[in-house]
């Protein structure tokens, strides 16, 4: 199995783990995909973006299963960390 071929969470979606992933998204992922998920954090409009951080609202990502967001999380794309 690939992980674009998992379509579902492997856990309940509950207020808590929305909270969290918030938290860990404001902390980890907003200073380059900025904070609304546009690809515009301070590190993007400070310079970096060869490549550019990826926007949110693109339909190529709005589509993703979630196993494809699982992946880059987990194993970083690109130039993510």
């Amino acid at each position: 199995m690939y992980p674009d071929d998992v379509e579902a969470f492997p856990f309940m979606i509950t207020k808590e783990a929305l909270d969290r992933g918030q938290e860990r998204y404001q902390i980890f992922c907003s200073v380059c995909h900025g904070m609304t998920g546009y690809g515009d954090g301070m590190i993007a409009r400070r310079g970096f973006n060869k490549p550019a951080p990826a926007s949110y609202h693109q339909d190529r990502l709005r589509q993703a299963p979630v196993g494809h967001f699982f992946d880059v999380m987990t194993n970083g794309w690109g130039a993510m960390p």
